[in-house]
């Protein structure tokens, strides 16, 4: 169980309440006037009506949301918070990230090794930033993740590319801006575009997702920016296949939406994590956040439910992703008539 100081106090414990009772996405899954009156009760404990609250926010946001306490690292900012696809939980030991890095590093290589060189490989992992949304901490750690995907695209894209794999597997969310705009010359159609890549979506809204000019746009505003440095493919438009599976979450999710509904794409491996809905962060009194989820995630066709996404091509147990990937994009018009 929670202590006093992993939880809301009970005046704020009445502000998310108020603030998920008005927006959370599944806000009509939760008895909001029940839980109230708990909460208000004389005699209510809040080291017992927490986690009916906890519960509550789990509901209204289909797993996704949460609340954040002060000392969240995130949050040790004055600023204010910008909308955000998701956020990652806090990082594990320095042993077990060592671990996990090698392990990934040998998968990667594996994996690389099964492609061949026709084929580029490009990893997207989790990535959350130095700060809150708006800080400049945020913008340059967002920049250089960016730039370092747009790098490695560039390093990778040789003559003898055909084609493209972008690994989603290992992909647990943080912040989704970062990751397209890193993605970008992979996203774009032959003609050099990418438009729109998606949207979130409300019953009554829709905020679209852009990649123009070097940068990537929600709706009108320029949220990260590359500029001049921005990439494009050799070819533009070349055969992309997306991998991802249960371990692909929220920004994850993002990023696989942006890539379906794109011509010559195709999508492998086991369903996601099924957050695929945009979080915003709400500062409450005491310094701690909420994050509230209030919209589904779509690609640019408009198609998404908020819930798992499906690849074309399910991957069972044991059986493997990358060499039906190869397999895929070797077939491709683009690698078939490539020397």
């Amino acid at each position: 169980m929670a202590n006093a100081q992993e939880m809301p106090a009970p005046p704020v414990q009445l502000r998310i309440v108020a603030v998920l009772e008005r927006e959370a996405l599944y806000r009509d899954k939760v008895d909001w006037q029940a839980l109230r009156t708990r909460l208000q009760a004389p005699d209510a404990d809040p080291a017992k009506t927490w986690p009916l609250l906890r519960d509550a926010i789990a509901v209204s946001s289909g797993g996704h949301g949460r609340w954040l306490p002060a000392s969240y690292p995130l949050l040790q900012s004055s600023s204010s918070r910008a909308t955000v696809a998701g956020s990652q939980p806090p990082p594990a030991t320095q042993r077990t990230h060592e671990h996990r890095a090698k392990q990934q590093r040998t998968d990667q290589q594996r994996d690389m090794d099964t492609v061949g060189r026709r084929i580029g490989w490009m990893t997207v992992g989790a990535f959350s930033g130095g700060g809150p949304g708006d800080s400049v901490a945020w913008q340059r750690a967002s920049v250089a993740f960016a730039g370092t995907l747009q790098d490695a695209i560039r390093s990778k894209d040789r003559a003898e590319r055909c084609g493209w794999v972008v690994d989603l597997r290992r992909n647990t969310g943080g912040n989704m801006w970062p990751m397209l705009l890193g993605l970008a010359p992979l996203l774009e159609d032959a003609g050099g575009n990418a438009p729109r890549v998606g949207a979130f979506t409300t019953a009554d809204s829709e905020r679209s997702w852009f990649l123009h000019g070097g940068a990537v746009w929600l709706e009108q505003k320029n949220l990260l920016d590359v500029g001049a440095a921005a990439y494009r493919l050799r070819h533009p438009g070349a055969p992309v296949a997306v991998l991802f599976g249960p371990r692909t979450a929220s920004a994850g999710e993002a990023t696989a939406l942006a890539f379906r509904g794109r011509a010559n794409t195709r999508s492998f491996g086991q369903p996601t994590a099924g957050v695929s809905t945009g979080n915003r962060t709400e500062l409450l009194p005491d310094g701690s956040a909420l994050l509230v989820t209030g919209n589904v995630m779509v690609d640019r066709n408009g198609q998404g439910d908020g819930r798992k996404i499906a690849p074309d091509v399910v991957i069972g147990e044991g059986e493997d992703a990358a060499a039906a990937a190869r397999d895929w994009l070797l077939a491709q018009p683009a690698c078939a008539s490539a020397t």
